[in-house]
C-alpha cells in the first residue's frame, strides 16, 4: 500500500515557486522565441482594441501563433496591471508579473501531478519528484519563459495526470484543446497514451468519441474565432504551423541535429545525474507504462530534422518522476545494509550536483541578454525628460529587447529592419542600440560615438588552481550610439 502521509506538502511547493521565480529575477529578459507571445500579453494590456499598434502586424513571425495563451494571461494579470498603472510603475514590472503567472502556472501543474503521484507512489516519490524537478535547470528555467511550448505545459501535465488517474473525460477533453490551439505535435505523445488506455481496455471506441467529438469542435472554434480577429483574417494558427513545421518540413531552415540527438544531448543536459536513476526506476512495471509515451515521443518527434530542447520539456517530469521512483528504492531501504547507505548518500549528492549544474547554468543564461540590458542602460543614463528617439537592431531586439522595457511615453523605440548603416535615414535618430561590431561602429563614426557598451557572455574557463575553479568570460556584445549633437555636452565613450 502507497504511503498517503503528506509530511513536507507545503514548503515543497513552495521550493518549486521560489526556484521558478528565482530563474525569472536572476534572468527577467526574454530571446525572440518568446517575442510574439510576449509582445502579444503587451498588446492586449496596453492598446487593448486597437489592433492597428499590435505588433504582430509589424513583425507577424514565419508562421502565424493562437493569441488564445496571451490572452489568458493578460486577464490573469491585469488587477496587477490596474495597480501598476495607477501607481505610474514602469512596465518592465508588468513583464515580470507576466511571467511570473505563466510560472505559477507551470508549478501549479506539477504540483497537481505530484498528488496524483502522491496517491499511487506514496509521499517519499512525490517528495523526491519535486526535489527533482526543482533541481534540474531547463525544467526551471523554461518555466516563465512565453514560450508556445510553455502555454501548452500546464495543460499537457494535467491531461498526463487525469491519464494516470483514470480520468478519460478530462484527459480527452484538455488534450483536444492543447493539440489543436497550441501545439499540434502533441497529439503523437498523447496520442500514445491514448493507445495504450484503448488497447488495455481501460477506454473505449464510444466513450472517445463522446469525450473527444464536442471537445474537438469546441476548440478548433475557440481558436478561430478569437484568432481570426486578431490576425484580420479566417485562420487556424495552429494548423498552418502544423503544415509548415511537419507537411512542409520548413523548419529545417532553422538548423538541424542527427537523429538521436534527444536521446544523447536533450534528455542527459536536462536531467542531468538524474538520468543515472532512470533505470533503476523501470523496476516498478507501473513506470514502465508511464514512460512509454514520452520515450515512444521523443522517438518519434526525432524524424523531424529541426530539434530543441523545449520541444520534449513535457516529457522532462515524466522522465523525473521514473527517477524519483529509482530514488526512492534506494532510499526506502537505507538501514538494510552499508550499500544502500552509500547509494542514499548518491541519491542527494545528485541533487545538490543537479543543484550546481543549475547555478552556473543560470549564471551564464543572465549573461545571454545584451539587448535588454543596453535598453535599460539608455533609460539609467538619460533623463526622462530627454528628446530620444532610439533605432533598436535585429540583434538587440532578439536578445531582450521588448514593448514592455519602452518604458518612457516621450521617447520613440523604432525596430525597422530595412534600414543599412550607410542610410542617411539613420542620423534621424538621437540613439542607436545595435550589435558592438567594431565595422559598424566604424560606418557609424562621423554621426554616432558610444555612449555605453554591454557585455555578454562569451566561454566557460575551468582553471583547478583557482577558487572558484569555473569562471565566466564576458565580451562585448552590444553598444549604445549616440548623436553628437544628441545631447548639448559632450560624453565620453565608456
Amino acid at each position: 500500500m502507497a504511503e498517503k502521509r503528506n509530511v513536507l506538502g507545503l514548503p515543497l511547493f513552495l521550493l518549486l515557486l521560489t526556484v521558478a521565480l528565482l530563474h525569472l529575477i536572476i534572468c527577467p529578459f526574454t530571446k525572440v522565441e518568446e517575442s510574439f507571445n510576449l509582445q502579444a500579453v503587451h498588446d492586449i494590456l496596453y492598446h487593448r482594441t486597437n489592433f492597428d499598434k499590435y505588433d504582430h502586424h509589424e513583425f507577424p513571425g514565419v508562421v502565424p501563433r493562437t493569441f488564445l495563451g496571451p490572452l489568458f494571461l493578460s486577464v490573469l494579470c491585469s488587477p496587477v496591471v490596474f495597480l501598476s498603472y495607477l501607481l505610474d510603475a514602469p512596465k518592465f514590472y508588468t513583464q515580470l508579473t507576466v511571467r511570473a503567472s505563466l510560472g505559477v502556472c507551470v508549478v501549479g501543474a506539477l504540483w497537481h501531478m505530484q498528488k496524483e503521484v502522491r496517491r499511487q507512489f506514496g509521499s517519499t516519490v512525490a517528495g523526491l519528484f519535486c526535489l527533482t524537478c526543482a533541481s534540474q535547470f531547463h525544467l526551471m528555467f523554461y518555466s516563465t519563459r512565453t514560450l508556445p511550448n510553455v502555454f501548452a505545459l500546464p495543460i499537457v501535465l494535467v491531461a498526463f495526470t487525469s491519464w494516470m488517474a483514470q480520468k478519460y473525460g478530462r484527459f480527452i477533453s484538455l488534450s483536444a484543446l492543447v493539440i489543436i490551439v497550441f501545439r499540434s505535435e502533441l497529439c503523437v505523445f498523447l496520442g500514445l497514451m491514448l493507445l495504450m488506455s484503448m488497447l488495455s481496455r481501460k477506454l473505449g471506441l464510444l466513450q472517445l468519441l463522446y469525450y473527444a467529438v464536442p471537445a474537438g469542435i469546441l476548440s478548433l472554434a475557440l481558436t478561430v474565432a478569437i484568432d481570426s480577429i486578431f490576425w484580420r483574417k479566417l485562420l487556424w494558427p495552429e494548423g498552418q504551423v502544423l503544415w509548415y513545421n511537419i507537411i512542409l518540413n520548413k523548419s529545417s531552415n532553422w538548423g538541424t541535429s542527427p537523429f538521436l540527438w534527444y536521446f544523447y544531448s536533450a534528455v542527459p543536459r536536462a536531467l542531468g545525474c538524474t538520468l543515472l536513476f532512470l533505470p533503476l526506476g523501470l523496476l516498478d512495471r507501473r513506470m514502465r507504462l508511464l514512460l512509454l509515451p514520452a520515450v515512444g515521443f521523443i522517438l518519434i518527434y526525432s524524424l523531424l530534422p529541426h530539434k530543441e530542447l523545449r520541444f520534449i520539456i513535457y516529457t522532462l517530469p515524466v522522465l523525473s518522476l521514473v527517477a524519483a521512483r529509482g530514488c526512492s528504492f534506494i532510499l526506502c531501504n537505507y538501514q538494510k545494509s552499508w550499500m544502500y547507505k552509500l547509494g542514499s548518500a548518491v541519491v542527494v549528492g545528485q541533487l545538490f550536483t543537479n543543484a550546481a549544474y543549475s547555478s552556473i547554468s543560470l549564471y551564464v543564461s543572465h549573461h545571454n541578454y545584451p539587448g535588454g540590458r543596453g535598453l535599460q542602460e539608455l533609460h539609467r543614463l538619460l533623463p526622462v525628460t530627454a528628446d530620444v528617439f532610439v533605432h533598436i537592431d535585429t540583434y538587440a531586439a532578439e536578445t531582450g529587447v521588448s514593448r514592455f522595457l519602452e518604458q518612457n511615453r516621450n521617447w520613440r523605440y523604432d525596430k525597422r529592419e530595412d534600414l543599412s548603416l550607410k542610410n542617411l535615414d539613420m542620423k534621424m535618430y538621437t540613439h542607436l542600440l545595435m550589435e558592438a561590431n567594431v565595422t559598424k561602429i566604424q560606418l557609424l563614426q562621423d554621426t554616432h560615438r558610444p555612449l555605453a557598451f554591454v557585455e555578454g557572455y562569451s566561454n566557460i574557463a575551468f582553471n583547478v588552481f583557482h577558487i572558484p575553479p569555473v569562471s565566466v568570460r564576458l565580451v562585448r556584445k552590444a553598444v549604445l550610439l549616440e548623436r553628437e549633437t544628441a545631447t548639448g555636452q559632450q560624453r565620453e565613450g565608456l
